[in-house]
């Protein structure tokens, strides 16, 4: 069948790590599925409000992917001047040349409110996939009564953890299937078994553009066992990277935390491959890409219960800890450390590629796809 995947995250040459996780599930549907996608954004360099939309085509592999960049307006109506060009976009080049059979939209709002929109318009099918706890779109009441509107009216409903389902149903109470993210496991293998170094390695990935990640919460752990010979390696950048960066020297283990900057996805692999175990210590997770990542790699992972890293991590594969509490943390990190042996890198990697495949994640999706185009027939 022929999918529409609606999105305004998704990587470009500008933000390469943006979105990676739709465009991993657009490139496992593609080995079944015709995939389009649509990644449309403002341009909020200048402000041209009565300008035409843009767009670029760009054929990856077997998916088809349209950029369309609406210039900036005024207050108020910039929204919908940024959901109508993009309405326009799809009603012209895409539609009008092409029998759509599904229309999958990530994210309630834009895309989401935007596909529950064309379904009503041209009788198209639309399913959403939710990434983001539901009252974190709630920046204004038109924003709520969007999201409210595309939660009730979409086709189908999918989350990425069953915790996050768990937060729609209580704004809807409707039938939402998990399905959980993917990864392309081509990219992630075991280290080396030789290369092995005598002090311990330890890392976190994440944007700090806020304290979501708990990058603050590993830094106080560290200090709380500054005799163990460890090295934190840190990897993502923001505007409180020097925050972070003071708050290590402060607490007297900035020799101990090695702060990378941006990690590229080609380089990803690296990072990994240096790591004795991974750590999450966030405040939220509807998910948890970094944890299925780091155990294609064979690492266990500590992760704070908050969200999405309880369904993934088991005994066998790591450690869970409690929110906020880095004297928790300093814990579980000792314990990795002197039980280190005893887990499995083989066994965590094959946890993962069976529960995470792509072959898993594309039987679960058309299941839902199929399922919808025969309720509404």
């Amino acid at each position: 069948m022929t999918v529409l995947i609606l999105t305004h995250s998704y990587p470009d040459s500008r933000i390469k790590w943006r979105g990676l996780f739709i465009r991993d599930q657009a490139l496992a549907l593609s080995e079944k599925h015709e995939i389009i996608v649509v990644y449309f954004r403002v341009d909020y360099t200048r402000l041209t409000p009565f300008s035409k939309y843009s767009f670029e085509k760009r054929e990856k592999g077997k998916i088809t992917e349209y950029e369309v960049t609406t210039g900036k307006s005024f207050p108020v109506i910039n929204q919908l001047k940024y959901l109508n060009d993009t309405y326009r976009f799809i009603k012209k080049e895409i539609l009008g040349k092409k029998k759509i059979d599904i229309i999958h939209s990530h994210l309630s709002y834009p895309a989401g409110f935007l596909g529950a929109i064309i379904q009503k318009r041209e009788k198209i099918p639309c399913i959403l996939t939710e990434h983001s706890w539901i009252a974190k779109y709630f920046r204004s009441i038109i924003h709520r009564l969007c999201v409210l509107y595309t939660l009730k009216n979409a086709g189908s409903l999918i989350a990425v953890s069953r915790a996050l389902g768990d937060d729609v149903n209580r704004y809807c109470k409707r039938l939402v299937n998990v399905v959980p993210n993917v990864i392309d496991f081509k990219k992630f293998s075991l280290p080396d078994p030789m290369i092995r170094n005598t002090n311990l390695n330890i890392g976190i990935l994440g944007g700090m553009g806020n304290y979501r990640k708990g990058l603050d919460i590993l830094i106080k752990a560290i200090a709380l066992i500054k005799d163990m010979d460890i090295k934190v390696h840190i990897g993502g950048d923001g505007k409180y990277l020097s925050t972070f960066r003071g708050l290590a020297r402060e607490l007297g283990v900035d020799g101990k935390c090695i702060f990378y900057g941006e990690i590229k996805p080609e380089s990803i692999q690296d990072f990994y491959s240096g790591l004795d175990f991974y750590v999450l210590p966030s405040r939220d997770e509807t998910f948890g890409v970094v944890v299925i990542e780091a155990m294609a790699c064979g690492l266990p992972v500590i992760a704070t219960r908050c969200g999405g890293p309880e369904e993934i991590i088991t005994k066998e594969t790591g450690v869970l800890i409690e929110k906020e509490s880095p004297q928790e943390l300093a814990q579980a990190i000792k314990y990795l450390a002197e039980n280190l042996d005893s887990y499995n890198r083989k066994s965590i990697r094959s946890y993962v590629l069976e529960k995470y495949s792509r072959n898993r994640f594309t039987e679960s999706l058309t299941e839902v796809y199929q399922e919808l185009l025969r309720n509404t027939k």
